[in-house]
């Protein structure tokens, strides 16, 4: 195991300078706690031209976007990532790469949050997205060369236009928490919704993601266990003021 002695967002910024690049910040963000309003919570992510907001998100959840991995929580002590709530919106330009988004995102966990991680291999439970006995329960899309739209809408948690199931394991593995593979042997792009409830707190109407696979689309989640990188807190704080 590796570990910095500098701030996680400090160490990309040496690793991306060492490359000779640079690690690119939001021209304007801002934290704040989520202020719950009355019925079911909406979780929701929306990356628009020039504009990244996080509605509704846990620690855990906004660590997970900035990482794209698995989160552990702090050793000792309360794990506040799973119950405080924060809305963030943060200013990027239009031509703004995933990639340079998660690092933004890594540096504005460690200037607000004052996050520190360092990155394990661990032999944990994944998920296996196979197919179920019968037919998939959605429908295949042209393979005309669009891109890939995943968001919510409709009232659809996931509403995915032209997605193929290797992204579908990796959009599941988002909410689930833990590592999805896709063994559906199903090719192409496919549009397909998705409903199931997302509150990690209450115990509110509405299927688990896992019966919301398996029922709406056809198709399973199986537990296995392989190896996975996550990403462990060192520490993390209370965000600071916008």
């Amino acid at each position: 195991m590796v570990r910095s002695s500098l701030p996680f967002w400090l160490a990309a910024f040496a690793v991306l300078s060492a490359n000779g690049q640079y690690a690119p910040e939001f021209e304007v963000a801002s934290v704040k706690p989520h202020s719950p309003s009355d019925g079911p919570p909406n979780v929701s992510i929306a990356r628009e031209p020039g504009r990244l907001s996080f509605t509704n998100l846990t620690v855990r959840g906004l660590i997970r976007e900035a990482y794209g991995l698995k989160v552990y929580p702090l050793a000792r002590g309360p794990d506040a990532l799973s119950t405080d709530r924060y809305d963030v919106i943060a200013k990027v330009t239009p031509e703004t790469s995933k990639e340079q988004r998660m690092v933004m995102l890594q540096s504005l966990l460690g200037e607000r949050f004052k996050l520190v991680v360092h990155r394990e291999t661990k032999e944990l439970p994944i998920y296996a997205l196979v197919a179920g006995k019968n037919r998939p329960k959605f429908r295949a899309a042209a393979d005309d060369g669009s891109a890939a739209e995943i968001g919510s809408g409709g009232g659809h948690q996931i509403e995915a236009h032209h997605i193929s199931m290797k992204l579908l394991a990796t959009t599941l593995q988002g909410f689930i928490g833990d590592a999805v593979v896709d063994e559906t042997g199903l090719a192409g792009r496919f549009d397909l919704n998705l409903d199931f409830n997302v509150d990690e707190r209450a115990s509110s109407e509405g299927p688990t993601v896992f019966e919301a696979v398996q029922r709406q689309l056809g198709l399973k989640l199986e537990p296995r266990k392989g190896p996975v990188e996550v990403i462990v807190i060192d520490h993390v704080e209370k965000p600071s003021a916008n």
